[in-house]
C-alpha cells in the first residue's frame, strides 16, 4: 500500500498543489512549482527497484523531474485563468475571419477548401483509411442520404476526425443535402472549428428559421467563439422551441455562471438533465451548489410494478376456528414442501448462472486491459471503457432512495407488530381464564348424579373466538409483511437490472425468487406456533367434538415467477456500422470487413480537448417526403421511432427510445407500453429496429466546447473559394 501511496503522491503532485492554491487568490508561482518538483524528485529517488519494475508493468511512465520544463508566472496565472474559466474568450481572429455569406451556389466549393485545409493537419494513415471507406460508402449506398447516415455513424464510434473526413468528401459530392450539411457544420464546430460552421448554418438556418437543431448548433458556434450575446440568442430560440433541449440548456447554464448568475445556471442544468442525463451535469450542478434529488434521475420506462409476478404467489389461509387449524396444518405442510422444492431447483439453477456471470466477468476484464493496452499505445484515441452499464449510477441511487423509503415503513410495521405482540399475551390470558372457567364448570357438574352437559361446544365456541381475534390481526400483518417485501423485492430487481451486466442480474433474480419463497414462510418475524407454521393452531381434538374434519383441505398450487428481462432494446444499422442498445450499454459492430484488421492501427492521435458533448438522434422514417417539417431533424422532432444518444469523448453517456407507434416500410416498431417519460404522442418504444438501407434520419445536435481547446481546426481559414 505505501508504494501505491508513493506512486500516486508522485505522480499527482502538480494536480495538489494546483488544488490547494485554487482556494487562495493567487495562482502557484514558478518558485512554488520548482519545489514541488524538487520535492517529487526526491520521493522518486525513494522508490525501490521493485516498485519501479511494478510501475513500468503497469505501464506507468514516470515524468522526469530533473529537466522540467521552465514555466513562467505569467503561464502559471493564465493556466489558472484557464482553468476557472467557464465560457471560451473572445477570438476576434476567428470572428473576423467568418466569410459574410456562403450561397447554395457556393458551397460546394466552401466544404471542398475546408477539406483540402482538413487534409492537411490529418495522419496520412487517416487520410487513407478514410479514401477507402469513402469508396466502400459510394459502392453500397443508394442516395447521399444514406451515404450521410454512413460516414456520421463513425461519430458514434468515436472517430470525430475520421467521421468529420468522410462526411466533408460526401458533402462535396451532394452539397444540397441539408442533413448532411447541418452534421458536418455540427462535427466542424465541435473539433474547433466554430468559424468554419457558422456560414453553412446560416446558409441553413434562412431556410428553416426555426429548426431547433441549426438555432441550438449556432448558439454552440458562436459560444466557442465567445460571442456571447450572439450565442444567447440562438440559444435562447432553441430553448423557446424546446424548453429541455440538453446542449442548449447546459451551454446557458455556462453562460449565466459566467455572469454570476448561478440560480439561473442551476436552473438550465437540471432541465438539460430532465431529458439527457450525464454524471459530469450532475457533478457541475453539485458545484453550482445543489444537490440532485433521485426523483430527478431518469431510467428508460417501466412496464409494470410487479416484474417477478411476486402477487401470484398465494399463501394458505390462517385458521379462524379449531376445525380450520386442522386443514391449515395440512396446507401449510404442503405448501410448505412446494416451496422448499422449488428453493432446490432454483439454487440449482443459480450455480449455473453463477459460472456464466464468471465468465461474464472474465471476459469483460480481457475487453478492458485490451482497452487500457490500445489507449496506451494509441495516445488521444477515442473509446470507452465501462466499468459499470451505463445506466448503473442513476439507478444505485434510485434504489438507495426506495430501500430508504421501505425502510422506513418496515419501522413503521415493527411498531405494529410489537403492539401485537403485546396484544396477543392479553388475548391469550384471556383466552386461558376463559378455558379454566369453563374447565371447572364441567368438572363440578360432571359426575354421578350430575348433569353431565356436553361442555366440548362451549370450549369450541371460546376457542374460535380466540382463533379468530388472534390470528385475524396476525394475518392481516403476515399479508402487510408481503407487501413490504414484494414491494422492495421488485424495487430491487427493476433497479439492479440496470446495474448489473446480464448476466450478473440472472444470479441476482435467482436470488431475489429465493428470497420471496423463503419469506412467505414467516414474514417479517412474525412469531411461530404449533409446528412452525405462521399462525396460532389450537385443536379441540381431545374432546372429540370437532365433526368437520372429515372434508378434505383445499391445498394451494404453488404458482410460477414471471420473467424479468431488459425489454429496452434497439438496432441500428447503418450500413458500415451496426448499433445495438440495451438496459446495460451501446455496442458498435463494424460492418466493412477490410476495417477490422486496421481498427487498432494508429490512424488517429490527439483529438483535441475541444469536443465536449452532444446528443445523435437517429429517427426511422418512411421517407423523406414525409417529414412534418423540412429541415435538419430536431431532437424533440415527434415523427417516426427514434433513438436518442447522449455522448461526450469519453463515450456514450444516455440512450433513450422514443417514437410514436409509425411503422413505415423497411423497418419494425414494437409498441410494448405506455410511459410519461420519454414519450411521444403519449406512447413509448421498447423495442426497435432500423435497418440497412432504409431513409433514417441522423441529426448531432453540437454541445458546448472546451473554454480553452487547442483543436486542430482553430488555426484553419478558409477565404478564397
Amino acid at each position: 500500500m505505501k508504494k501505491i501511496v508513493l506512486i500516486v503522491i508522485i505522480l499527482f503532485a502538480a494536480s495538489a498543489v494546483f488544488a490547494q492554491k485554487k482556494q487562495t487568490e493567487k495562482p502557484p508561482t514558478q518558485k512554488e512549482m520548482e519545489e514541488m518538483m524538487k520535492e517529487a524528485q526526491k520521493m522518486m529517488g525513494e522508490l525501490s527497484e521493485d516498485d519501479k519494475k511494478m510501475m513500468d508493468s503497469l505501464g506507468i511512465k514516470m515524468p522526469d523531474f530533473k529537466n522540467p520544463p521552465k514555466v513562467s508566472d505569467r503561464q502559471l496565472a493564465k493556466a489558472r485563468e484557464d482553468e476557472d474559466r467557464v465560457v471560451p474568450k473572445r477570438d476576434a481572429a476567428r470572428v473576423a475571419s467568418i466569410p459574410k455569406a456562403v450561397t447554395d451556389a457556393r458551397m460546394e466549393t466552401y466544404i471542398a477548401a475546408i477539406q483540402k485545409k482538413i487534409m492537411e493537419t490529418l495522419d496520412a494513415a487517416l487520410v487513407k483509411m478514410g479514401d477507402q471507406i469513402y469508396s466502400y460508402i459510394q459502392s453500397n449506398s443508394k442516395s447521399s442520404h444514406e451515404a450521410g447516415n454512413m460516414a456520421a455513424a463513425f461519430w458514434l464510434t468515436g472517430k470525430p476526425k475520421m467521421a468529420l473526413y468522410v462526411l466533408g468528401k460526401v458533402c462535396t459530392d451532394a452539397p444540397a443535402n441539408i442533413d448532411n450539411l447541418s452534421n458536418y457544420a455540427a462535427m466542424l464546430s465541435m473539433q474547433g472549428g466554430e468559424h468554419l460552421a457558422i456560414p453553412i448554418l446560416n446558409n441553413l438556418n434562412a431556410k428553416f428559421p426555426k429548426n431547433s437543431t441549426l438555432l441550438n448548433n449556432l448558439g454552440q458556434a458562436w459560444l466557442g467563439l465567445g460571442e456571447l450575446i450572439k450565442a444567447e440568442k440562438y440559444l435562447d430560440s432553441a430553448i423557446a422551441l424546446y424548453a429541455f433541449h440538453p446542449q442548449a440548456n447546459m451551454a446557458k447554464a455556462a453562460i449565466a455562471e459566467s455572469k454570476g448568475n448561478i440560480e439561473k445556471a442551476k436552473d438550465a442544468v437540471k432541465k438539460s438533465i430532465q431529458h439527457a442525463y450525464t454524471e459530469e451535469k450532475e457533478e457541475k450542478l453539485a458545484k453550482l451548489g445543489e444537490k440532485l434529488s433521485h426523483t430527478q434521475y431518469i431510467l428508460p420506462p417501466r412496464r409494470k410494478t410487479d416484474g417477478l409476478n411476486l402477487d401470484g404467489f398465494r399463501s394458505p389461509y390462517f385458521p379462524m376456528s379449531s376445525p380450520g387449524c386442522i386443514h391449515a396444518e395440512i396446507e401449510w405442510k404442503s405448501f410448505y414442501e412446494q416451496v422448499d422444492e422449488k428453493i432446490n431447483s432454483l439454487s440449482r439453477l443459480k450455480k449455473d448462472a453463477e459460472d456464466a456471470a464468471m465468465k461474464g466477468q472474465q471476459q469483460r476484464m480481457i475487453e478492458n486491459v485490451a482497452y487500457i493496452k490500445s489507449a496506451q499505445a494509441n495516445p488521444g484515441a477515442n473509446g470507452q471503457m465501462l466499468v459499470v452499464p451505463i445506466y448503473a449510477t442513476r439507478a444505485t441511487k434510485k434504489l438507495k432512495a426506495s430501500m430508504h423509503l421501505a425502510q422506513r415503513k418496515i419501522e413503521a410495521y415493527s411498531s405494529r407488530l410489537n403492539l401485537y405482540a403485546q396484544e396477543s399475551l392479553q388475548l391469550k390470558k384471556a383466552y386461558d381464564e376463559q378455558m379454566k372457567k369453563l374447565r371447572k364448570e364441567d368438572e363440578n357438574q360432571t359426575g354421578s348424579h350430575r348433569a353431565n352437559e356436553a361442555y366440548c361446544p362451549k370450549y369450541k365456541a371460546v376457542t374460535d373466538k380466540y382463533l379468530k381475534d388472534i390470528n385475524g390481526r396476525l394475518q392481516a400483518l403476515y399479508l402487510d409483511a408481503l407487501t413490504l417485501k414484494k414491494e422492495m423485492i421488485n424495487e430491487s430487481a427493476h433497479y439492479t437490472m440496470y446495474m448489473m451486466w446480464p448476466d450478473e442480474f440472472q444470479v441476482a433474480k435467482l436470488n431475489y425468487q429465493i428470497e420471496w419463497l423463503s419469506f412467505l414462510k414467516k414474514g417479517f418475524g412474525a412469531p411461530a406456533y404449533g409446528s412452525g407454521f405462521p399462525f396460532v393452531s389450537i385443536t379441540l381434538n381431545e374432546y372429540s367434538c370437532n365433526t368437520d374434519t372429515d372434508e378434505e383441505p383445499e391445498l394451494t398450487r404453488l404458482q410460477n415467477f414471471d420473467d424479468v428481462h431488459c425489454e429496452y432494446n434497439s438496432e441500428t444499422d447503418l450500413g458500415v456500422v451496426k448499433f445495438s442498445s440495451n438496459c446495460s450499454r451501446l455496442t458498435s459492430t463494424f460492418n466493412i470487413k477490410f476495417l477490422q484488421y486496421t481498427r487498432t492501427d494508429d490512424f488517429e492521435r490527439a483529438e483535441g480537448d475541444t469536443y465536449i458533448s452532444s446528443t445523435i438522434k437517429i429517427s426511422a422514417e418512411k421517407g423523406l417526403g414525409d417529414k412534418i417539417e423540412k429541415g435538419p431533424l430536431k431532437v424533440e422532432a415527434k415523427i417516426g421511432a427514434a433513438i436518442e444518444i447522449e455522448m461526450n469523448r469519453r463515450g456514450v453517456k444516455d440512450v433513450k427510445l422514443t417514437g410514436e407507434v409509425k411503422v413505415g416500410a423497411g423497418f419494425n416498431v414494437n409498441d410494448k407500453g405506455m410511459e410519461e417519460h420519454g414519450s411521444i404522442a403519449g406512447k413509448d418504444v421498447h423495442d426497435m429496429t432500423i435497418e440497412a438501407g432504409i431513409e433514417a434520419s441522423i441529426s448531432i445536435i453540437s454541445g458546448q466546447g472546451s473554454v480553452y481547446g487547442t483543436g486542430a481546426l482553430k488555426g484553419i481559414t478558409v477565404t478564397n473559394f
